[in-house]
């Protein structure tokens, strides 16, 4: 490589470094994903349905979300026990998905809860539902049961709310929010401010899927 090059590249390439290692916060477990329900698919849902209804009010947007969905392929790697830096973010979530809000009738929530269940699970918040074959069974959101009549708002990225991973029914919604977020950016977010907070990872499994 050309000297003047490496002498402009080397200054960038020290920041991003460090920036990588940043720690941003402590996990007390490594969390692994795995289906019907796992501490990092658990943690990664939950941060998104918290974090979906503070950009939902900052944004003021009149509206809260009742479900969470990450793609399982979407999650790329596991976060460590002990530091997790900004680099295990981006290990985590490589792709520029930018969080979205939509509202779903009952039915079309309640085929999205199928695709989940004919797929052993996922990352899912807001939920509890048991698999029966290939269908999501006893669902309930928010702790009532699932109404086909009512209208459900989803936070998930912009890729499957396209229609992506086989997931048409929620490109067939009734309203569509893309916020701009970054979700990387969102989950950053959200572990500075556990850190912040003398908080620590520390996610559970709860039986949401069964």
């Amino acid at each position: 490589m050309d000297s003047t090059i490496v002498e402009l590249y080397t200054p960038y390439k020290n920041i991003l470094e460090k920036d990588m290692n940043r720690v941003l916060a402590i996990s007390e477990n490594e969390l692994v994903k795995d289906k019907p329900e796992s501490l990092l698919t658990n943690f990664l849902a939950d941060l998104l349905l918290e974090q979906g209804a503070v950009v939902a009010n900052s944004q003021q947007l009149n509206l809260k979300p009742a479900v969470s969905f990450f793609n399982y392929g979407g999650i790329r790697s596991a976060l460590p026990k002990g530091e997790i830096t900004v680099g295990n973010i981006f290990e985590l979530m490589p792709f520029e998905n930018e969080l979205v809000l939509l509202e779903l009738k009952g039915d079309k929530m309640q085929a999205f809860l199928d695709y989940i269940a004919d797929h052993g699970g996922g990352s899912v918040g807001g939920v509890q539902m048991v698999i029966a074959g290939d269908k999501a069974t006893e669902v309930k959101i928010g702790g009532e049961e699932i109404n086909a009549d009512k209208s459900y708002w989803l936070v998930t990225n912009d890729y499957v709310a396209a229609g992506g991973d086989g997931l048409e029914m929620l490109a067939e919604n009734e309203q569509f929010v893309n916020t701009g977020e970054k979700i990387r950016d969102v989950i950053i977010d959200y572990l500075e401010e556990l850190a912040d907070n003398n908080q620590q990872v520390n996610p559970k499994l709860d039986g949401r899927i069964r």
